[in-house]
């Protein structure tokens, strides 16, 4: 045995925590997206064709986060219970697809320019947090594989 055989390698931290961390942080991110944009001047209201507007602010933005980014972690679990060894692969996939699809309401929307431009900038923002820390490879997984 060689000394680096001996020696305890150090214990990553669980995957789940790396998860809920940037569950919230992209919550908070598109929260704060939209209460910058409001603060600069966006009229942040807006609403499905027939229905009444609705005003896109903190809790709004970081609610729809929380909902959809929980949506996609319990994806991923169930790949990594049951598809371990494409479960990364599938998810990121499947996440670039729902990223493509999230990008159409925005342009269909009744609202201004500026609001429809900050929703497109929410969905960028919270993927930007999301997608890597989510489509990270498990080491665990890796472990099992190798």
């Amino acid at each position: 045995m060689t000394e680096t055989d001996t020696q305890a390698r150090p214990k990553a931290a669980p995957v789940w925590r790396a998860r809920l961390i940037a569950l919230v942080a992209a919550a908070v991110a598109a929260g704060l997206t939209a209460v910058i944009a409001a603060a600069v001047g966006v009229d942040m209201h807006a609403a499905n064709p027939g229905q009444d507007p609705i005003e896109v602010g903190f809790i709004a933005g970081a609610f729809m986060t929380l909902l959809a980014g929980g949506l996609g972690w319990i994806a991923r679990a169930i790949l990594d219970r049951f598809a371990p060894r494409k479960a990364r692969l599938v998810w990121l996939i499947g996440a670039a697809a729902v990223f493509a699809v999230e990008m159409v309401p925005p342009f269909y929307t009744e609202a201004t320019t500026g609001t429809r431009i900050v929703l497109i900038l929410m969905h960028v923002v919270v993927a930007a947090v999301l997608v890597p820390v989510f489509g990270r490879r498990r080491p665990d997984l890796e472990s099992r594989a190798a």
